[in-house]
């Protein structure tokens, strides 16, 4: 996450103040709108299309999804400052902030192949009870892993991978000749 949208995402909290929440879940649905009508995103990347334009294209969209008003203006500063190519970033950070002020702890997990469903629940109760709080779980895959499971909660690592497994293993049999 760079600085810049950290920088965004505190101001956002900041001006949110109370209704921070109500404000990251909206700001969460407008990225999402973006995202996945892509013609809308295009619209507000394209250099060619005036600022005046978009302005109303976003002061109608936040009319229609009935935007709290410091999320309709942050928006705007989004926009006028041309950092709307960076509302993925912008995004993650707010959500980031919200998980810390609920106190959600962010984990990610990399396995070799995709969990079922039964197997992501298995392994979200145990992570629950290891972190001790409520968490949030980012799935990813990584082939290099050749089976097991690398979880990253903070910064601190989990590595039951068979990759590191094979790696101590060959590590401890030189070490004895």
């Amino acid at each position: 996450m760079s600085s810049l949208a950290n920088r965004y995402a505190r101001a956002l909290a900041d001006a949110a103040g109370d209704d921070f929440s109500t404000v990251a879940a909206e700001l969460k649905a407008f990225h999402k709108l973006v995202t996945t009508h892509e013609e809308l995103g295009e619209v507000f990347a394209n250099p060619t299309i005036p600022l005046e334009q978009k302005e109303g294209l976003l002061r109608s969209l936040g009319e229609r999804l009935r935007l709290h008003p410091i999320t309709a203006n942050f928006l705007g500063v989004v926009l006028r400052n041309q950092r709307m190519s960076r509302l993925d970033d912008i995004q993650t950070a707010v959500e980031a902030l919200m998980d810390a002020h609920l106190g959600i702890v962010p984990v990610e997990v990399t396995t070799a192949l995709p969990l079922g469903v039964s197997e992501r629940r298995l392994l979200e109760r145990r992570l629950k009870e290891v972190v001790g709080s409520d968490i949030r779980l980012t799935y990813r895959e990584s082939p290099d892993l050749i089976g097991g499971i690398v979880a990253r909660v903070g910064s601190r690592y989990y590595d039951g991978s068979i990759r590191t497994q094979l790696a101590e293993f060959r590590e401890r049999l030189t070490r004895r000749y």
